[in-house]
């Protein structure tokens, strides 16, 4: 049966790409994308929601409704906004999320964004107990499959890099070059969102976090 899905993020580095993938996808038959900005996709099979407020939901309950599969990859980098800003964007809209989902389309699949390094157990650095904060509300949730992936390293392909000069004009020549001599310390931002979704139309896994090495094996695998 044709899949209705869910995408978050769509506009993001990795989100536009499992976008791409979902368009291609023979076994989905629609994608409602929820963003901030449009990303401007001309195509029947996508429905563009731009959403203000991503705290209340309320207003897209009957666009949320017969999800089949959900790839939440809205986020935000943490330097780029205040830590009390960046815990609602990471855990606060996507609790509005699975809220939602619980109500209108409780036999969702979720997948989770997430990063390597995260601490559910809340306790490393902020960046790490955030994201772990963020794994543990998904955890708590009655979704009969989450997957959560943590990517390590993850090479830009497109034209949609990570904001900063720093890391622009430092940091990713550098991890370009250890990446080139060693690919396994993460993944391309399009085998991500191939793995993503690969793992996610399918729904044949249980629940599972996903570490760098297992995105790997699943890159290769399809």
């Amino acid at each position: 049966m044709p899949l209705k899905v869910l995408l978050t993020g769509s506009t993001g580095m990795v989100g536009r790409h499992v976008l791409d993938q979902l368009v291609a996808s023979t076994e989905v038959s629609q994608v409602v994308s929820i963003g901030r900005r449009e990303v401007g996709l001309n195509d029947t099979k996508v429905s563009e929601i731009v959403h203000e407020d991503f705290l209340d939901l309320s207003a897209l309950a009957k666009d949320l409704q017969d999800i089949d599969v959900c790839f939440h990859c809205l986020g935000v980098y943490q330097s780029q906004v205040s830590k009390k800003a960046y815990v609602k964007i990471t855990c606060g809209y996507q609790e509005a999320l699975t809220d939602a989902l619980a109500s209108s389309s409780p036999n969702t699949i979720f997948v989770l964004f997430g990063a390597q390094g995260a601490k559910p157990e809340g306790r490393g650095m902020p960046f790490a107990r955030v994201k772990g904060q963020a794994e543990t509300l998904l955890q708590e949730t009655d979704f009969p499959r989450k997957y959560i992936f943590r990517p390590g390293y993850i090479h830009p392909t497109g034209k949609r890099k990570p904001p900063g000069i720093m890391y622009r004009f430092i940091l990713l020549p550098i991890m370009a070059a250890l990446f080139a001599r060693n690919p396994s310390i993460g993944v391309t931002d399009i085998d991500l969102a191939r793995a993503m979704v690969a793992v996610g139309i399918s729904g044949k896994e249980e629940s599972k976090i996903f570490s760098n090495q297992m995105i790997r094996d699943v890159i290769y695998k399809n």
